[in-house]
C-alpha cells in the first residue's frame, strides 16, 4: 500500500493533513483513474477514512482537504455507486451548505463549501445511485433559497457551482426540470442573475468569470425550457423580458470566451417560442448602426450570421458545433419575417457572380451549399430547410441560388419534385430584383450546377436517325445492367412529387409526355 494511502487511512491530524499535501501535490492530483487503489480494498477503505475525517471536530483544520480529495477520487467511477451511502451524499450536501444545519447556517468556511460543491458535482455526473438519491433530500429547497438572495458578498466561484449543481441536476434528472421551473420559480430568479451581469457591463467587457457564471445560467435555463407546455401570457412576458436580456448579451463584449457565451445563446434561443422573439431586434437608437433593416436593429441577428461564418469553419464535431446555430437562425427566420429578410440579404445578396458555381468560394452562401450534398443527413436536411425558408419557400429562386443539384435532395423530400409548388404563406410582395450581371446571362446558367457555362456544341450534330437510335438503345443498355447491378436506381416522379423507384428502364419513355 502506498504510504499516502496508508497515512491517510491510520494517520494522526497532522499526517494526515501531510499525506493529503502529497496526494494533491504529486502525480494523483492529474489522475482520473486510481488502479492502485483496487488492492486489498483499499479503494473503500480510503473513502471511509475520509468521510470519518470529515466528521471529526479533531481534524477540522484538514476538512477542506478531505474534500478536494474526495473530489479528486471521485472521478474514477469503479464502485461508485456502492461507496456513496445517503449517510456519505448527507455528509457532502451538509458540508455544502444545502442541508439541514449544513454549513451555511452553523459555521460557514468557503473553502470547505465550495470543495464539498465540487464534490457534489463529480458524484452527481459519475454515479446514477446519487442522481437517484439526490431526488429524496431537500438540497433543491436550499439550493434555489441560497442563489435566488442574491448576495453580492457570497463567492463568486460559490454561486458558480451552486448553478453547475442544478444544471446536472436538471439534465440528469427530467422531473426536477418543472419543480425547479413552477415550484421554485427557479428560472425567475436565474433570469434575474443574467440581467444583473448584463447591467454591471453594458461600456466594458465581461470578465472571464462572469462570462463562465452566465454560461452556466444559460445551460440551465436551457434545460429548464427545452420540454415547454403551454405559454401562457405571463410566460409570454417572461421570455420576451430573457430575449432582450439576450440580445443585450449577444452584442457585448468579453474578455475571453465570447463564442462560449455565443453558442450557449444559440442553444437556449433554440428552446425559446419563436412568438417571443420580437425583442431580438429593435428600432434604430444609434445613427452609427450599419445592421439595419427597415428601421430596425439587426446588431445581434449579425453576430449570430458571424456565429454561423465562424463554425462553418469547423471540420470536427460537424453536428454538435453546426446544427445548434442553424436551427436557431431556422426558428429566428420562420418567427420574425423582417428577420427572414435581413438574412437572405446576408446570406443570399444579389446574385452577381455567375461565372462559379454556388458551393465555391468563401462567402456564406458558399460553404452553405457545400452542405448541401454532406452525407451527415442532419446537418444537411438543417441547412437546407433554412436556405429554403430565406428563399420564402421558392422553388425557383432556392434553384437559382443554391443549383438544382445542391436542392435536389430538400426537393425529394418535400415532395416538390416535378409538381406544382405549393402556395406559402410568405408575402406576396418581392425584393428578388435581378442583377444587370445576372439578367446578362440568365439563358446560358445551367439550373443543374447553378452557373453559367458556355454554349458547348450539340453531340448528336451530323448523326444519322439510325446512328442516333444505335447510341439511344446502347445508353439504355448501360442504364439497365447499373440498374440490375443496384449501382443506381433511376425514378420516376409520383403522385406526391416524391421519387419514385422504377422496375425496368424502359418505365421512363412513360414518363416522356407528362414532361
Amino acid at each position: 500500500m502506498d504510504d499516502v494511502f496508508y497515512k491517510i487511512i491510520t494517520g494522526n491530524p497532522e499526517e494526515v493533513r501531510r499525506s493529503l499535501e502529497r496526494f494533491s501535490v504529486n502525480q494523483y492530483g492529474n489522475k482520473s483513474k486510481f488502479e492502485e487503489l483496487n488492492k486489498e480494498n483499499i479503494r473503500l477503505d480510503v473513502w471511509e477514512a475520509l468521510f470519518r475525517q470529515l466528521s471529526d471536530e479533531t481534524y477540522s483544520s484538514v476538512h477542506s482537504q478531505c474534500l478536494a480529495t474526495l473530489r479528486i477520487l471521485s472521478r474514477d467511477k469503479t464502485n461508485l455507486d456502492d461507496i456513496i451511502t445517503k449517510e456519505k451524499l448527507n455528509a457532502v450536501l451538509k458540508n455544502a451548505g444545502l442541508a439541514e444545519a449544513g454549513r451555511e447556517q452553523s459555521n460557514p468556511d468557503v473553502a470547505v463549501t465550495i470543495e464539498a460543491q465540487k464534490l457534489l458535482c463529480n458524484l452527481l455526473f459519475n454515479s446514477i445511485n446519487v442522481q437517484k438519491m439526490i431526488v429524496d433530500t431537500t438540497y433543491l429547497t436550499h439550493l434555489i433559497k441560497r442563489y435566488s438572495k442574491h448576495n453580492e458578498s457570497l463567492p463568486h466561484e460559490m454561486k458558480l457551482f451552486d448553478i453547475r449543481i442544478l444544471f446536472l441536476t436538471t439534465a440528469l434528472n427530467v422531473p426536477t426540470r418543472s419543480v425547479v421551473r413552477d415550484t421554485f420559480l427557479g428560472d425567475t430568479y436565474l433570469i434575474k442573475m443574467l440581467q444583473e451581469i448584463s447591467n454591471r457591463y453594458e461600456t466594458i467587457p465581461i470578465k472571464e468569470d462572469d462570462v463562465n457564471l452566465a454560461c452556466e445560467i444559460l445551460k440551465t435555463l436551457f434545460n429548464l425550457y427545452i420540454q415547454l407546455d403551454d405559454l401562457t401570457h405571463k410566460a409570454e412576458e417572461k421570455f420576451k423580458r430573457l430575449v432582450s436580456i439576450l440580445r443585450r448579451l449577444t452584442l457585448s463584449q468579453c474578455e475571453t470566451k465570447k463564442e462560449d457565451l455565443c453558442s450557449n445563446i444559440v442553444n437556449l434561443l433554440t428552446v425559446i417560442p419563436p412568438k417571443c422573439y420580437s425583442l431580438y431586434m429593435q428600432p434604430v437608437q444609434d445613427d452609427n448602426c450599419t445592421d439595419v433593416y427597415d428601421n430596425m436593429d439587426m446588431s445581434a441577428v449579425s453576430v449570430l450570421l458571424r456565429f454561423l461564418d465562424l463554425r462553418l469553419e469547423y471540420k470536427t464535431d460537424l453536428i454538435e458545433n453546426l446544427c445548434p446555430i442553424v436551427t436557431c437562425l431556422i426558428r429566428l427566420a420562420k418567427g420574425e419575417r423582417l428577420m427572414r429578410k435581413f438574412m437572405r440579404l446576408q446570406i443570399l445578396p444579389p446574385l452577381k457572380d455567375v461565372m462559379k458555381r454556388p458551393e465555391e468560394g468563401t462567402s456564406i452562401r458558399a460553404k452553405l451549399c457545400q452542405y448541401l450534398t454532406s452525407p451527415i443527413t442532419e446537418l444537411r436536411d438543417l441547412i437546407a430547410e433554412l436556405l429554403f425558408i430565406i428563399c420564402k419557400e421558392n422553388v425557383s429562386r432556392m434553384i437559382k441560388y443554391t443549383g438544382y443539384g445542391n436542392a435536389a435532395g430538400l426537393f425529394a423530400n418535400k415532395g416538390l419534385l416535378g409538381r406544382q409548388q405549393p402556395k406559402t404563406e410568405y408575402s406576396s410582395e418581392s425584393d428578388d430584383s435581378e442583377t444587370e450581371e445576372y439578367t446578362k446571362y440568365k439563358e446560358q446558367i445551367n439550373p443543374v450546377t447553378g452557373c453559367y457555362e458556355k454554349p458547348k456544341p450539340n453531340p448528336l450534330e451530323g448523326m444519322s436517325e439510325e446512328q442516333k437510335e444505335y447510341e439511344a438503345m446502347q445508353l439504355v443498355g448501360l442504364v439497365d445492367k447499373l440498374t440490375r447491378e443496384g449501382v443506381v436506381h433511376p425514378c420516376t416522379i409520383g403522385e406526391d412529387g416524391k421519387p419514385k423507384p422504377i422496375g425496368h428502364v424502359l418505365e421512363l419513355q412513360n414518363e416522356l409526355p407528362k414532361q
